[in-house]
């Protein structure tokens, strides 16, 4: 098992185990790999690319490809997605913010990849009902930094609204489980005593 498959099977599933019946997603990021697209296959969603890189693979006709910035067709793809998938782990600002929340359905689920977690990439959140820090627990380095992810929401709960039954139906998976989700949730009060203020769960 790789850092990619559990990357692309956490990124995949996280997001659209909590929503009631997606079918559509966005995907965004600097170098988006195949693994990934298997894994939200799996969904049988419709899925619209932004890569900065462009296609390497063969993703299949279900699968429309954007490239160049992620201000492309604002107001076409205004509350167009169930789940926001952001690969880049760059920090967020209010406004890029903002407008990826724009393009969420309204019980979607924005998904932000981060490489160490800071209060400025949750602040940026604020307005939303939920923004919950979530790990990749099987590799938090053990110094306080997490590897991972940002869950945002207005109305899904990471793990109170997890379908267990979707989860457990999925096949050929080598990381995600029912208990990797909610492991992915369960952070150490000392990480999350320096974000109290701007959890919202």
């Amino acid at each position: 098992m790789t850092m990619k498959t559990i990357i692309a099977e956490t990124a995949a599933h996280i997001p659209l185990c909590v929503i009631d019946e997606p079918k559509t997603a966005l995907i965004l990021g600097d170098a988006i790999n195949k693994a990934l697209f298997e894994e939200i296959a799996k969904h049988k969603i419709a899925v619209t690319v932004c890569s900065f890189h462009g296609a390497d693979f063969d993703c299949g006709e279900e699968i429309v490809w954007k490239s160049g910035s992620i201000a492309i067709n604002v107001e076409s793809l205004q509350g167009a997605f169930d789940a926001i998938v952001d690969l880049r782990t760059q920090k967020p600002n209010a406004d890029e913010a903002r407008t990826l929340l724009g393009k969420l359905a309204k019980d979607g689920v924005l998904l932000k990849a981060f490489d160490a977690l800071e209060r400025e990439q949750l602040k940026v959140y604020q307005s939303c009902r939920v923004v919950v820090p979530c790990a990749l627990s099987a590799f938090a380095p053990l110094d306080g930094s997490i590897i991972g992810y940002v869950f945002v929401s207005q109305t899904a709960r990471p793990t109170a609204n997890l379908n267990i039954q979707r989860a457990d139906m999925l096949d050929n998976l080598s990381y995600y489980s029912v208990d990797t989700h909610n492991a992915a949730f369960a952070l150490p009060p000392r990480i999350l005593a320096q974000f109290d203020d701007l959890i919202k769960n």
